[in-house]
């Protein structure tokens, strides 16, 4: 291996596909449902809740059910052009720290814009949006990673972009309600007085957390009830799923160049997209039989889906507005408790995801809210980058891998996806640490 510390791709270099997996497990992938009953859904249906073309890739339909590798579009890839490839650096500060004599390295999506790997999604469905015709998007938003990205996107593609932000996050997370207010994104804490369904929880609680969930009700709801509005998702989706694929077939490149063959993939895991993304190349590795490393899937304690939650149909929002997908989940209404990690809020993981774990090809492990930040702290000191609370999850996963690894004497190459810049969580890691105003 060159003796570097960063690896980069040229511009011809970045991959000019998406990697369409469901494509290699499509009798077993479970399409999504309408209702109880499981009644089969057409795209035409689902169309009335996301755009047309996120509607197509939902349902597998035409070239999404037979093709690999999915060419992505001209102007998404423009986008792309302002920020990808992300580098892949080597972590030597923390392997000093360890005294761990294998190797580890980290994939910077936290260099995109507004902070996140989100722009990898939230570009293309804004593309569709636009060719579709439609005025604007709306969505929900945890931490705000994904809400950043979706109005920051809207912008770019004329659109108009609403935004409902889980309450605890709005009130605790105010920078990256600026980032998409900036962008002419419009922000409500949610529950919101905007939505029926908000104002019946704010009478029943006025100080309601709020969740994901009820915040993909609200913006579902808001949605259906104006005309030319489509509902936008940034993780429970398998077409954000499949967007995020960008990330892993530059992964794959870039340890090709830097001579390393990965024993561990590690990331953090919301609804999921991140983590798909990233280890994409490589489950395709492992789905064809081949060779491939062990991945490890960092969810919160808070929210354990994977690792506590049940493989099965449910909604994807608390009020039964979205289709019913299968997946791990804790259950439609679960309301988490006040977290800084936001963006580990959801309570199922993606569709996709969650039948790669089934099928035992990713493991689970839970990680305690103290013990990441405690880790962002120590990995900003060790590398000088502040990550996000979400993405400090997966550094402390890797953390604990490269321990085992080096208790049973042995030199593991581990790769850790970062996918948020800490910067705009500073309130939390003060809370943490103690520090003073």
């Amino acid at each position: 291996m060159r003796d570097n510390t960063k690896w980069m791709l040229s511009d011809r270099e970045i991959p000019d596909t998406w990697l369409n997996l469901a494509t290699v497990v499509r009798a077993e992938y479970p399409r999504p449902v309408e209702g109880e009953e499981r009644m089969p859904l057409s795209v035409r249906a689902l169309s009335s809740r996301y755009s047309e073309e996120c509607a197509r890739i939902e349902m597998l339909d035409g070239l999404y059910a037979t093709d690999l590798d999915i060419s992505i579009p001209g102007e998404v890839m423009d986008q792309y052009r302002k920020y990808r490839a992300t580098p892949l650096f080597r972590a030597r500060g923390l392997e000093r720290q360890l005294d761990y004599a294998g190797r580890i390295f980290y994939k910077r999506e936290d260099l995109n814009p507004t902070g996140s790997h989100k722009p990898n999604t939230a570009i293309p469905q804004a593309l569709y949006a636009r060719e579709q015709g439609l005025r604007g998007l709306v969505s929900d938003t945890g931490a705000g990673q994904w809400g950043a990205a979706m109005a920051w996107a809207c912008r770019n593609y004329g659109l108009e972009c609403t935004v409902f932000m889980t309450r605890s996050s709005f009130i605790t997370k105010p920078y990256r309600r600026y980032l998409m207010e900036l962008a002419g994104g419009i922000v409500h804490s949610s529950p919101s007085e905007m939505t029926a369904q908000g104002r019946k929880l704010l009478a029943e609680n006025p100080d309601h957390n709020g969740s994901l969930g009820i915040g993909m009700g609200e913006a579902l709801e808001t949605a259906l009830h104006a005309d030319g509005f489509r509902l936008a998702l940034g993780c429970i989706s398998y077409y954000a799923a499949l967007h995020q694929t960008i990330v892993g077939l530059e992964l794959e490149k870039q340890l090709e160049q830097a001579g390393v063959e990965p024993d561990v993939l590690v990331a953090c895991v919301g609804g999921g997209t991140n983590l798909f993304g990233f280890m994409s190349a490589y489950l395709l590795r492992k789905l064809r039989g081949a060779a491939s490393p062990e991945m490890i899937a960092a969810e919160s304690a808070n929210v354990p889906s994977l690792t506590k939650g049940e493989y099965r149909y449910d909604y994807a929002d608390a009020f039964k507005l979205t289709p019913m997908v299968k997946m791990y989940t804790l259950g439609h209404q679960f309301v988490p408790p006040k977290i800084h990690s936001g963006g580990l809020r959801y309570h199922g993981k993606s569709p996709i995801l969650s039948l790669m774990v089934r099928k035992g090809l990713i493991d689970a492990v839970a990680i305690e809210q103290e013990r990441a930040f405690e880790t962002g702290g120590l990995f900003y000191e060790c590398e000088g980058v502040l990550p996000a609370p979400e993405s400090a999850h997966a550094i402390a996963a890797t953390i604990s891998a490269a321990r085992l690894a080096k208790a049973e004497g042995r030199k593991k190459d581990i790769v850790f996806c970062l996918s948020g810049t800490g910067y705009l969580d500073l309130k939390g890691y003060a809370d943490i640490f103690g520090l003073k105003p």
